[in-house]
Order: C-alpha cells, then structure tokens, then sequence
C-alpha cells in the first residue's frame, strides 16, 4: 500500500494593524479600547467570518479589546480565544495589589509619567517597553542574549521601529484608558457560568513578564470558571519568555 497524506484543513492567520499602529491610518480619533473592539467586529463582518469560526489571540492590550468585544457583543464569533499575558485589572483597587497588578503603569503618577516619556522621548519610552516585555531582558537567564549579540539588536531595531510609526500622544490616550478599565466583572458576565458562552478559553502567564505576576492573568481563568471544576477555561504559566512570550 501506498503511504497517502491525510488531508489537512487549511487556516487563515488574519494579524489586523490597530489604528494608529504599524501600517494602519494614523487618524486623531478612537484611542480607546471599546473603539478598537468595534474596530474589530467590523474587520470580522467585512470578511463575513461564521459565528464560531474564529480562534483569537489577544496579548496585553489585545487581551483587554477581546473582553471589550465579549461585553459588546458576545462572545459567539469565537470558538476559541488565547489571552496572554494580560491581568483584568492593571491598576491597584478593591484589594487588587502588587501581587496581581501591573508592574510598572498602575496608578495615576504612573500613567502620567508614561504619556510624559512618550511625548516627550518617545524611542526612550519605547525601549523601555521593549526592555520590560523580553524575557531575557526583564529576568534574564544564563544562555539568553546579551546586549552585543544579533538577536538583541535585531529585536530592539525591529520593535523601535514599529512603536514610532505611531504617534505618543495618541499612545499615551490609549494607554490612560487601557489602564483605567476594570475587566473583572465583564469577563465574569461574557464567558461566566450562566453566561450562555461556549468559547473555550486559554490564559497564558509568564513567570519572567516585566508586566505583571503571573497571579494576575491567572485571575482570569477564576473569573470565567466561576464555581465549576471543569470549566472552559484553563490556565499555564511559561518560563521560555516574558510579556511577549510568542515572540521568543
């Protein structure tokens, strides 16, 4: 008998430019997270994706436009979503401290100095974002890339060169309204016992995020599963990179 591959399905990987990110128009309105849901849903209705037919993958802020999404408009696109990275909370409230919360950008100070930086020293501000969500920057390791190897310079060059393509002060608007937003009960009323849902959730969490305790995402996999053992949501914690753990 001949050896015969088995037919494999075939899948498309749609990775959309946010407003005012990467190649997409730089217009001066909508810097706010619900606006970038909406952006969203009318990407998935112009390509007139089938309820159910999408696997989504939202890292950090892209975690937080998917729980927007959910509260607006359920969460039936999606079979599938990944969430990494991403606490549903950034700020330190309602007994929601250090050990769940941002690392770095959660209090109103916080927030302050960082629209400053990004306005006024905005490749400073950057690579201090870049240094913060690489692992083998953030807690660095024996093995990993030293600041005179070609991996550390063609990430830095890569990930500099695509933050200023956009505009910090707009940056910095977004970033005020990411870290303002409380996902806690949204995520627990979208994808919660009783919530209708069906969308299979994974929460991935990194033990050497410069973002945040891996505690923090973790929290999410609580709020969707409620009191239920065998809930849709699962949750591991990864050591082989930080907050940008796919791209190492």
């Amino acid at each position: 008998k001949r050896n015969v591959p088995a037919l494999s399905k075939s899948y498309h990987v749609i990775v959309p430019d946010l407003r005012g990110h990467g190649e997409s128009d730089k217009i001066r309105a909508g810097y706010h997270v619900a606006r970038l849901a909406m952006d969203l849903k009318n990407l998935i209705d112009h390509l007139c994706l089938r309820d159910g037919a999408i696997k989504a993958i939202g890292t950090s802020l892209g975690a937080a436009i998917l729980w927007s999404y959910s509260e607006l408009f359920t969460t039936r696109a999606f079979s599938h979503m990944v969430f990494v990275d991403q606490a549903p909370l950034q700020n330190y409230l309602e007994g929601w401290g250090p050990e769940f919360g941002n690392l770095g950008c959660n209090s109103v100070d916080a927030l302050h100095a960082m629209q400053r930086s990004l306005v006024e020293s905005p490749k400073e501000a950057h690579l201090g974002t870049i240094a913060a969500c690489l692992g083998y920057r953030s807690h660095p390791q024996p093995g990993d890339p030293t600041s005179d190897s070609s991996e550390w310079k063609d990430d830095e060059a890569f990930f500099l060169a695509e933050a200023l393509k956009g505009n910090g002060w707009w940056y910095g608007k977004l970033m005020a309204d990411h870290t303002a937003n409380d996902w806690r009960h949204p995520i627990a009323l979208s994808f919660g016992p009783g919530s209708g849902s069906k969308t299979r959730v994974l929460v991935m969490a990194s033990s050497r995020s410069g973002c945040f305790p891996a505690a923090g995402p973790l929290k999410v996999v609580e709020l969707v599963n409620g009191e239920e053992k065998n809930g849709l949501a699962k949750g591991t914690t990864v050591d082989w990179g930080g907050h940008w753990c796919y791209w190492e």
